[in-house]
């Protein structure tokens, strides 16, 4: 239900009867006598397990459409996943394993980018590209690192952050052939939620080696200080764009957690939780009304392949007063 504090200093209009609404409108229904609002409501409902449990992978696509990419899984690192919504398929393998790699693109035209083989010191910086059938090695990282996060797509992508193995700020663009570095984030981190475009991002979270609730907004060129999480969390998931991104899970020592969050662009507001707590699971993986969070770790019972789909919508809400 929503509360006053939700529409303190917005202006009402009285109405006889509810109209067709957008969300964040607000209206006195006068024939109930009942001040409504238009708000946000969304839960995880859980998906179909992987074919494999992993944590710490890349990821791109859509709630129907996704890819899980390589990641740290019992006696592997290279495997690769698809999902359509329903089934998650085992696809061809990356040419190099790895884990704490970055993700992005579509579940037919992504990249796999950076992180590490064992031991820790094999630090990667080339990328590999999926076309739908096969990997690619396309060209390296002008940094290697892992534990970065990544957004965009095939002609147009974004990395930041990571390890090298300091916490780093640096920040690559792609544009189909090459990296460009361009600026780096205002506070270095690793293990942070990401969301957005390569000339429109958002990066939230992560470690540095504390925990961060800090966002930052990225414009192509830059990055600017956002509005922080409600609650600082690393290994965190990320989905959307710049002004509509979710941030689910994540681990806020000494817990794994559920929590999740919603970004309109200003601010974040807490919503519906995971069912269950989790951290290294995906990131990038759908928008802020439908994602996927797959795969990571549970905390105590370890590893896990468990899948869960966001899916958000606007209903009526009465207001109140107590």
């Amino acid at each position: 239900m929503a509360t006053y504090k939700e529409i303190h200093g917005v202006n009402i209009q009285s109405r006889d009867a509810d109209p067709t609404a957008v969300e964040g409108d607000v209206w006195y229904n006068a024939s109930t006598s009942k001040l409504k609002m238009y708000a946000a409501a969304g839960s995880w409902a859980t998906g179909e397990n992987m074919n494999l449990a992993r944590i710490a992978g890349g990821a791109g696509g859509t709630q129907t459409a996704g890819i899980f990419i390589a990641g740290d899984t019992p006696g592997s690192d290279d495997e690769v996943e698809t999902y359509d919504g329903t089934n998650w398929t085992e696809v061809a393998d990356l040419n190099t394993g790895r884990k704490d790699n970055a993700g992005l693109g579509t579940q037919t035209a992504a990249l796999g980018v950076a992180g590490y083989s064992p031991p820790a010191s094999a630090i990667r910086a080339h990328a590999e590209q999926w076309d739908g059938s096969s990997w690619t090695e396309v060209a390296d990282l002008n940094t290697a690192r892992f534990s970065l996060s990544g957004t965009g797509t095939t002609t147009a992508g974004l990395i930041t952050g990571g390890r090298e193995p300091t916490y780093s700020g640096k920040t690559e663009t792609w544009d189909g052939s090459s990296w460009t570095e361009t600026g780096d984030l205002n506070t270095t981190r690793a293990y942070f939620g990401i969301a957005g475009t390569t000339t429109a991002g958002l990066g939230f979270g992560g470690y540095n080696p504390n925990v961060t609730a800090n966002s930052e907004e990225f414009d192509g060129s830059s990055w600017a200080e956002g509005s922080n999480l409600n609650t600082g969390r690393w290994g965190i998931g990320g989905a959307g764009i710049q002004t509509a991104a979710l941030a689910f899970a994540g681990n806020a020592p000494p817990n794994t957690q559920a929590v999740t969050e919603n970004y309109d662009g200003t601010s974040w507001a807490e919503v519906a939780d995971l069912n269950n707590g989790r951290n290294y699971g995906t990131n990038t993986i759908g928008t802020n009304s439908a994602a996927v969070q797959a795969g990571g770790h549970l905390g105590p019972p370890g590893v896990t392949a468990a899948t869960e789909e966001w899916n958000m919508a606007a209903a009526v809400e009465t207001i109140a007063f107590d």
